[in-house]
């Protein structure tokens, strides 16, 4: 190359600083990536076993919390049909007839009227309503009684009572669990007397069923029950008990009382002490309670579909249960149907928000005396409209005996 010529570029070899660290080889590349593989590998198997894990918890107990939620998520339902024996039918008691009374009977869809009529009743249930049921038509050990032009009707249904919770003159009540103003979990059943003569008093005047609540003192005052007032041998019962008054034997439905206003007010509301002191500390009381229970209803049905993927002896934990919050979470299921004492417009407004706000059903709203005031208000509530108990005399104490 002559000195005067420039260098080609082909013949210029860089720096070593600019030429950057040399090539891995094709061999270490494959080894880092088979590396980087085996690594991902093992930490998908280890995740995966760890998912596997054996519960060490009883498969027994597991199992039978399992059982539990087809009972969670049941709706019960209305029965429907034709019934061939009540469920309160007590084996060996015969038919009986009764004559030439006065019936207070359908007469078409919707239309009653007194007529002279027979009423024939076997395994518990009327059978026949019809004039001039002969002897050859009934069984041969039937009872026959003769009501001699008498009025006969249907046994009433009162929907508000507190028999047998207390001793006769108020000697001992215990209708109100005065301990704590939100008690969804007692039951008015613990309470009930089967003994008080007031039965006898209540059946004598034509009410044969009666929804036995919790009192008013409580926002939340705990289960109800609907019971039969004929109890014991002189009623043709079994047995002299709690159990033997069950209207439905099955106990298809649960029932609830709650109460706004002026009640748990006066029990609860003292300045510096405890509450509800105003309908808004109410307010707040009704909705903390219903968001625990909406918490523990969430809580069981992740781990009821967790069980339903993953089979019940993987689940590392047993089934969330609270009974402090059990009744309140089958009232948002649907289970239960709440009756709630409320008598002016703030607590009835209130309440259906509470519906809305939780996604519960009110079945009625009791003595309810303002309900008249705001028939679109009642049609916001959750579900469908609730039905107005009132007061069958203005002078009556605590019973309702009619529904508009």
């Amino acid at each position: 190359m002559e000195k005067d010529e420039l260098p080609k570029y082909a013949d210029i070899t860089p720096p070593a600083w600019q030429q950057g660290p040399p090539r891995p080889k094709r061999i270490f590349r494959l080894m880092a990536l088979g590396f980087v593989s085996y690594m991902a590998y093992s930490a998908y198997v280890l995740c995966a076993n760890t998912a596997k894990v054996p519960s060490t918890l009883s498969v027994d107990r597991l199992q039978e919390e399992y059982s539990m939620c087809a009972k969670l998520r049941h709706v019960p339902e209305d029965a429907t049909g034709v019934r061939d024996i009540n469920a309160r039918f007590v084996n060996g008691t015969r038919p009986y007839l009764i004559r030439n009374a006065t019936v207070w009977a359908p007469t078409g869809e919707a239309t009653f009227e007194w007529q002279a009529a027979d009423v024939f009743v076997e395994y518990g249930l009327i059978q026949r309503v019809e004039a001039g049921i002969s002897a050859q038509d009934i069984p041969a050990d039937c009872e026959i009684f003769d009501a001699h032009g008498r009025p006969l009707t249907t046994g009433i249904i009162d929907m508000h009572s507190h028999a047998g919770e207390g001793a006769i003159a108020s000697l001992a009540m215990d209708g109100n669990e005065l301990s704590n103003d939100i008690t969804p979990y007692v039951k008015s059943l613990d309470a009930i007397d089967p003994l008080q003569p007031e039965f006898d008093w209540i059946k004598s005047g034509g009410v044969t069923t009666t929804l036995i609540l919790p009192g008013s003192g409580n926002n939340m005052g705990g289960e109800a029950f609907v019971m039969k007032t004929a109890v014991g041998t002189k009623s043709g019962r079994a047995e002299l008990s709690q159990q033997d008054m069950f209207a439905d034997p099955d106990q298809t439905w649960r029932y609830m009382k709650m109460a706004c206003g002026e009640n748990a007010k006066r029990v609860y509301g003292r300045v510096g002490e405890r509450g509800p002191f105003s309908r808004m500390g109410e307010a707040w009381e009704f909705r903390h309670a219903f968001e625990e229970a909406s918490a523990m209803v969430s809580a069981q049905d992740d781990w009821c579909a967790a069980a339903d993927v993953n089979g019940v002896e993987s689940m590392q934990s047993y089934l969330p249960q609270d009974l402090h919050w059990e009744s309140l979470g089958a009232v948002l299921r649907g289970q239960i149907r709440v009756n709630t004492h409320c008598y002016t417009i703030p607590d009835l407004e209130m309440y259906v928000r509470l519906t809305n706000e939780f996604k519960f059903q009110v079945r009625a709203f009791h003595h309810a005396h303002q309900t008249y005031l705001l028939p679109e208000v009642l049609k916001r509530a959750w579900g469908e409209a609730p039905a107005s108990a009132l007061f069958a005399v203005s002078l009556c104490a605590d019973s309702v005996l009619l529904i508009y």
